[in-house]
């Protein structure tokens, strides 16, 4: 997994947005200044536009789900799981194996 999904991923797992979920606002300012609108950074609609892809991109993989009647999304219990397994072996086991050390 590429550092920028990585980002993306955090961001949407943030634990502020447990409760609530979270909006397309909410992952633009967590997201300012990185890979994904550094392209874009001057134009809010083009900024609001690229999270609003990423949103039906994790959509469509069924990672997130639309909370009805908002315009807020959460984490489906499979994007916990998927997401979540990624992120460990992310910072957990791929540094050990690609460090050449090995238990």
């Amino acid at each position: 997994m590429a550092q920028h999904d990585a980002t993306l991923f955090k961001s949407v797992m943030a634990g502020e947005h447990c409760l609530h979920g979270f909006t397309n606002q909410d992952i633009r300012s967590r997201l300012t200044g990185t890979h994904w609108l550094r392209a874009c950074a001057d134009d809010p609609k083009k900024a609001s536009a690229k999270v609003g892809r990423c949103f039906r991109r994790l959509h469509a993989y069924a990672l997130i789900a639309k909370i009805p009647r908002t315009r807020h999304w959460r984490i489906s219990d499979y994007g916990h799981k998927v997401i979540g397994t990624t992120m460990y072996l992310r910072e957990h086991h791929f540094p050990i194996v690609y460090s050449g050390v090995m238990h």
